[in-house]
């Protein structure tokens, strides 16, 4: 049972290598079955890491682009996607701190509550309490604490990949994930406190310190 498993395993990474040196060799065919497998994950991702709906379609197709590009750096000691992945937050990353540069506007919040979740401290069920879908508490946060929150618990990176991908140290990540967690949980306790769409200056003094 497990000697097939293994080579079942071993097939399925072998065909994978396969798929990429020809999507490397610039292979027409070879390039739309890559697209059409990593498309949907590609955009959810984009769509976690940003607000705007415009954006994360942007973001998506350039990182698409660039995972095409990218197909001979691929070696067989991890899957498809999971190298994909590595690639698309880069350029989300990169795509997002260009659209900094505009003025700033809130867009729609594609993030996925049921997947991407921002854990309160053991024992502390507020996340369960809260008032309002966790994205629109992730898409009051500012861009770097929601970035390295939906990296940690929507993509399963550890602090040190995080730190990698953003290249920031890993204390700078470590203090973003801590301060994202606490506002959060602010967010969440104003509501209950004083409702949703309770705008009271004390609500909005408490969120933000």
């Amino acid at each position: 049972m497990q000697q097939a498993t293994s080579m079942k395993r071993n097939g399925a990474m072998a065909a994978d290598l396969s798929l990429m040196r020809r999507v490397a060799a610039a292979d027409r065919h070879a390039q739309r079955v890559l697209a059409h497998r990593l498309a949907p994950r590609v955009q959810r991702i984009s769509q976690r890491l940003l607000r705007n709906r415009a954006d994360a379609d942007d973001a998506s197709q350039v990182a698409l682009i660039e995972i095409l590009r990218s197909a001979a750096t691929y070696q067989d000691i991890s899957s498809i996607e999971r190298w994909a992945d590595r690639i698309t937050v880069r350029t989300v990353l990169r795509h997002a701190r260009a659209q900094r540069r505009r003025p700033w506007q809130l867009g729609h919040s594609l993030v996925d509550a049921e997947s991407v979740s921002a854990p309160p401290p053991e024992n502390d069920d507020v996340g369960e309490a809260a008032p309002r879908p966790v994205d629109e508490y992730l898409a009051e946060l500012p861009a770097a604490r929601r970035e390295v929150l939906v990296m940690k618990h929507s993509l399963g990176y550890t602090t040190q990949e995080i730190a990698e991908l953003t290249n920031s140290p890993v204390g700078t990540i470590k203090d973003r994930l801590v301060a994202a967690r606490k506002q959060l949980r602010k967010l969440i306790g104003r509501d209950l406190r004083f409702g949703v769409g309770g705008n009271t200056d004390q609500a909005e003094q408490e969120a933000e310190s």
